[in-house]
C-alpha cells in the first residue's frame, strides 16, 4: 500500500510508459500528416468527442469503484482478523487456568496469521508454521491443502481438551469458540476475494473503450489543435490511461504489489501484540514503509 502522500507524477508516467509512448507517437503521425503531408482526410471533425469521453468516464469510474470496493472489504476483513486474534489472546489470558497451555495457543494464532498471508499470496508458508508451531504440529499443518484452516482446527482440537480437563469452563470455551468462528468468516471473505476476480468484463470493456477513443482523439481535434495536437490528445488520453491503471492496481488486492493491502505489516502488528501480550523476549520491529511503500 502506497503510503506517501506526496503525487509522483514522474512515476505514474513511467508506469504507464509503453502505451503512453505508443499514444504521443500516434498523435504525432496523425499531426505531421494533416499539418505537413496535408492528408486532411485524417481529419475527421464531427466525431462526438465529448458524448464518447463522458460515456466511458461513466464505464471506467463504475469499474473503478468496484474495484475500490474489492480492496476496502479485503482491509476491513484484515482489520477483522486484527481484532479477533487480540480478543481471542485477551480471552486466553484471563479465562484459561494453565499458563503454558495460553502461550502455546497465542503462538498458534501468531502462526495463523503468518499462514493466512502465505496462503493469500500463494507463497510456502513453512517458516512460519515451523517458527511457532510444535514439529508435529507442524508437519501435520504443512500437509494440509488449507494451512491457516489446517491450523484453526489445531487451535479447536487443543480448546476442546483443556475443557475436558477442567483448564477452560465451558463458558469461557463458548466464548473463544465464536472469537475462532469470526476469524474462519474473515478468512472465508479473504479467499473469495483471492479466488473470485473482477468479471472480465469490467476490466476488458474499459480497456478497450479507452483505446478507441485514444485513437479517434487526435482525429477529431488536429482540425483546430494542428501543432498542438500531441499536447492536447496526448493529454487528455494519459488521464484516461491513469484512471484505467488505477483500477488495475486495485482490483485484486493480493498480489504482493506496491497498491496491495499491506498483510505484512497487518501480520507483525498481530505478531508483535500476541508476543507482548505472553511476555516474550523476542519481539520483532513494527513494518516500516520503504520508498512510501508499506507491505
Amino acid at each position: 500500500m502506497i503510503v506517501d502522500k506526496r503525487f509522483h507524477l514522474g512515476q505514474m508516467a513511467m508506469s504507464s510508459a509503453p502505451a503512453l509512448a505508443v499514444l504521443v507517437g500516434y498523435d504525432i503521425a496523425v499531426t505531421v500528416a494533416y499539418c505537413y503531408f496535408g492528408w486532411h482526410l485524417v481529419s475527421v471533425p464531427n466525431i462526438p468527442l465529448s458524448l464518447l469521453g463522458s460515456a466511458i468516464a461513466l464505464i471506467v469510474t463504475l469499474r473503478n469503484n468496484a474495484a475500490y470496493g474489492r480492496w476496502w472489504e479485503a482491509r476491513t476483513l484484515w482489520g477483522a482478523v486484527l481484532n479477533n486474534s487480540r480478543s481471542f489472546a485477551r480471552g486466553l489470558l484471563t479465562l484459561a487456568d494453565d499458563p503454558e497451555l495460553v502461550r502455546s495457543l497465542i503462538r498458534h494464532q501468531i502462526a495463523y496469521v503468518l499462514a493466512l498471508r502465505c496462503h493469500l499470496l500463494r507463497l510456502p508458508s513453512d517458516e512460519a508454521v515451523a517458527r511457532y508451531l510444535p514439529e508435529e504440529t507442524a508437519a501435520a499443518c504443512r500437509a494440509a491443502t488449507n494451512v491457516p484452516a489446517a491450523i484453526q482446527m489445531a487451535i479447536a482440537r487443543r480448546l476442546a481438551t483443556a475443557r475436558r480437563e477442567g483448564l477452560l469452563d465451558t463458558v469461557a470455551a463458548a466464548g473463544i469458540d465464536r472469537t475462532l468462528a469470526a476469524l474462519i468468516d474473515a478468512q472465508g471473505g479473504l479467499e473469495r476475494i483471492k479466488n473470485t476476480p473482477l468479471p472480465r468484463q469490467y476490466s476488458l470493456l474499459p480497456l478497450i473503450f479507452i483505446r478507441g477513443y485514444c485513437l479517434l482523439l487526435p482525429l477529431g481535434v488536429v482540425a483546430n489543435l494542428e501543432l498542438a495536437t500531441p499536447l492536447g490528445s496526448g493529454l487528455i488520453g494519459f488521464m484516461f490511461l491513469m484512471l484505467d491503471k488505477v483500477g488495475r492496481d486495485l482490483e485484486d488486492p493480493f498480489e504482493n504489489r506496491a497498491h496491495d493491502v499491506p498483510m505484512a505489516a497487518i501480520t507483525r502488528t498481530i505478531e508483535i501484540d500476541l508476543l507482548q501480550a505472553i511476555g516474550a523476549d523476542a519481539v520483532p520491529a513494527p513494518m516500516q514503509a520503504k520508498n512510501g511503500i508499506l507491505m
